[in-house]
């Protein structure tokens, strides 16, 4: 005969196993976790790629072709126009600063470029009679906005664009040997657009496109022999597509707050 007190003895210890069974598990699983984080260390997580700012001073260098256009008139040496174009090579260098503020930038941007424009052509009435026009050195100071996202910068600039500017012409026989040349700088004004991709920190590589407008002007002067010549030139204009190189000075900055 089983007494009753025995029998709750049993069931209480019946339902104590299975709860403390899980019990027991559970704490050995966190005794090992514990025990291995203490030999081995937390484990390392994926490395935070870093803000890729584009606020600082930069400098750096282009190279790439240029293409001009001129029509002369009112050249009274033989009372001709013309309308030339001329290609050939640009490169130079530029420094300026960015201001990163979110995703828009603003900047300026100073350039100097050697430029080999230059086109000789003879006078179509007077065939002994030679035409030269040299463009060989460009500047230009610009405003530069744009929309910047990681290592990607898109933008437009706008501002003054200058020129050294030669027009010559020189007569040979059976003419009466002689010469004028006009050489001056011309102000005038820019507009263009480009691309930058930084392949590390502080170093970025680009493509830019610049249009040139330097207007109209008439020079008046002596040849060699005293002779009184007047040219005139209308809408002389230059575009250049260029590569860019820049290094950028900058500290690590921290991303912008959302």
């Amino acid at each position: 005969m089983v007494t009753p007190t025995k029998t709750e003895g049993h069931a209480e210890m019946r339902l104590r196993l299975p709860i403390l069974g899980p019990s027991v598990v559970l704490i050995a699983g966190l005794s090992a976790s514990a025990a291995l984080a203490d030999v081995y260390g937390a484990p390392a997580g994926y490395a935070v790629v870093p803000y890729v700012s584009w606020t600082g001073f930069y400098i750096g260098g282009n190279v790439g072709g240029a293409w001009s256009g001129v029509d002369w008139s009112d050249v009274t040496f033989t009372g001709e126009r013309f309308n030339k174009t001329d290609s050939g090579f640009i490169g130079g260098g530029q420094i300026g600063y960015n201001q990163q503020i979110g995703n828009l930038l603003l900047g300026v941007e100073a350039t100097l470029s050697g430029a080999d424009l230059s086109r000789d052509f003879n006078s179509i009435l007077f065939p002994s009679v030679r035409f030269s026009a040299d463009i060989d050195t460009i500047a230009t100071v610009t405003g530069r906005f744009g929309f910047a996202s990681n290592q990607w910068l898109l933008y437009g600039k706008a501002g003054w664009a200058g020129a050294q500017v030669d027009f010559s012409g020189h007569s040979a026989a059976p003419l009466p040997v002689d010469s004028f040349s006009f050489d001056n700088w011309r102000n005038g004004w820019t507009v263009g657009a480009g691309l930058e991709y930084k392949i590390a920190r502080n170093i970025s590589l680009g493509v830019e496109y610049s249009f040139i407008e330097l207007g109209s002007e008439t020079d008046n002067g002596l040849t060699r022999f005293a002779v009184p010549v007047s040219l005139r030139d209308r809408d002389l204009e230059i575009q250049s597509v260029t590569a860019r190189l820049n290094f950028q000075f900058y500290r690590d900055a921290a991303p912008p707050l959302k």
